[in-house]
């Protein structure tokens, strides 16, 4: 890790710890008058998260390290068994996560992400409790800090495998949110412990953001078993296989996926369901009364966005995406195969489809082409931003400036934004990231030309397919397909390398 980068992101969370005063999307967008463009899609907490609370996790539990650039554990394996009880929103189950040590050393510890402990689904009665961890059936000694469970005192030799097991308990938070409980709606969207990443900076930890996203995680296996109401309608990541069984007024649900980087689940027991079938992939909506007059909009947005962006980007790798509907204040939020859509009031038509496909632009940009959205959000954000305006064919309109303030840049990290969360750092984040993003992608698409551009986006979605990608990596992608030298356009446009911060 560049010395100068680990130096800024020490003083740069520093900073973020002294921000007392948590500032919802709208204030900060009209005290700075940057969001004139409707960043359609974006994430945005409902409440004003205090992010002083970020000082009880860890700002970041990367370690430099030397010569390595191994990224792992690759694969991993994930069997979950869990029992979600309606009545007292919790979900209780078991978690074995199998995996090879590809990293080119002796592995002496273990992360996972347990995204359920932060303070934000805490305030409002969430929370995660890990027991009974194991790893190769052997009791180890670990500790829980935050949104941290770390796995000491392990000896794990390169290119060994090794299972890690555990029980978990996970509340839901009372709140419309990708991960809570509202109504009648389930959202498990970051429920179970996920393995954290180990690259070339260490072990990924760092803290849940209540904007955006902090996620990062390496594609695997799912084999999840759910059993709640039996009148629970799931919409799920992967497929359900076998028959459902049904015990009293239980039922015991199993579903696979391979390829994914996470698992979702959205229950409704007034969920109505509707489908289609494009380049033999199932599109499913799953909506409930009051959004009945958005479906078919959405099932149409669903169909078309496969279509295209398997044209443009390169194809559509799952034989299924959900596409569910849910109350909430924020755009959406996407998931391997599945997509949230929340309808808050009265939205229009054209606006649902708009953020559908955006949504699903992130299948390409964060599930087929994996980044690290907490260091890099432009990677995902940006891209699926860019998407869903093909898919509006409004290109012609990203026409957008950066900010005047020259410290944000394209390529920052979520902390960078919240680090100045007075003077406007979180609507900077969506005017940059969405805005100013989408259109750099555009401006570079027009630079290239139409064929030479999408040829080398289809190049890039080859090279990155189910992996983890760069700015540095997009950069050579890019250039190495067209034979140009790109750099200068990207400094021009605010996207820099590490060694250039």
């Amino acid at each position: 890790m560049n010395m100068k980068r680990l130096t800024k992101r020490i003083t740069m969370g520093a900073i973020a710890l002294l921000c007392t005063v948590g500032i919802a999307y709208p204030a900060s967008a009209q005290g700075n008058n940057l969001l004139k463009q409707d960043p359609k899609g974006a994430y945005v907490p409902s409440s004003a998260p205090d992010l002083s609370k970020l000082q009880s996790q860890p700002l970041s539990m990367k370690v430099q390290k030397k010569n390595e650039d191994a990224l792992g554990p690759v694969n991993p394996s994930y069997t979950i068994d869990v029992d979600y009880d309606s009545a007292t929103h919790k979900a209780e189950g078991t978690l074995e996560v199998s995996f090879k040590n590809n990293i080119k050393t002796n592995l002496s510890e273990l992360y996972f992400n347990l995204w359920g402990n932060a303070d934000v689904f805490k305030e409002n009665g969430g929370g995660m409790e890990v027991s009974d961890i194991k790893v190769n059936g052997k009791e180890t000694t670990s500790e829980v800090n935050a949104t941290t469970l770390h796995i000491k005192e392990l000896s794990l030799s390169k290119n060994k495998k090794a299972t890690v097991s555990m029980h978990f308990e996970v509340s839901l938070p009372e709140q419309q949110d990708r991960f809570g409980w509202y109504g009648d709606t389930v959202s498990m969207g970051n429920w179970f412990p996920i393995l954290a990443v180990f690259d070339d900076e260490g072990w990924n930890v760092d803290p849940y953001y209540p904007y955006g996203e902090s996620f990062y995680s390496l594609s695997g296996k799912y084999d999840v078993t759910v059993t709640t109401d039996k009148n629970q309608v799931i919409a799920a990541t992967g497929e359900e296989v076998g028959k459902v069984k049904i015990s009293g007024d239980k039922a015991t649900h199993r579903y696979k996926a391979k390829d994914v980087r996470d698992f979702a689940l959205e229950m409704n027991p007034n969920y109505r369901v509707i489908s289609t079938e494009v380049n033999n992939i199932k599109v499913n909506v799953y909506y409930s009364e009051e959004h009945s007059k958005y479906a078919a909009a959405l099932l149409e947005s669903g169909e078309d966005s496969i279509k295209l962006f398997s044209e443009k980007f390169g194809k559509y790798p799952w034989p299924e995406l959900d596409i569910v509907t849910m109350e909430g204040w924020f755009g959406g939020m996407e998931y391997p195969q599945l997509v949230m859509i929340s309808l808050a009031g009265d939205r229009p038509l054209d606006w649902a489809k708009s953020v559908n496909a955006h949504e699903i632009g992130h299948q390409w940009f964060y599930g087929i082409i994996g980044n690290n959205e907490y260091d890099e959000p432009w990677l995902d954000e940006s891209f699926a931003s860019f998407a869903a305006a093909l898919y509006d064919g409004e290109l012609d309109s990203l026409q957008v400036e950066p900010t005047e303030d020259s410290y944000y840049h394209l390529s920052s990290q979520i902390s960078d934004f919240t680090a100045r969360v007075e003077e406007g750092g979180i609507g900077a984040y969506y005017y940059m990231i969405y805005n100013y993003g989408s259109s750099t992608i555009n401006d570079l698409r027009e630079l290239l030309g139409d064929e030479a551009f999408y040829s080398a986006m289809q190049t890039y979605f080859k090279q990155q397919k189910f992996g983890i990608s760069t700015t540095r990596d997009f950069i050579r992608s890019m250039e190495k397909s067209t034979g140009r030298d790109l750099m200068p356009f990207f400094r021009d446009h605010r996207v820099l390398l590490s060694d250039q911060e």
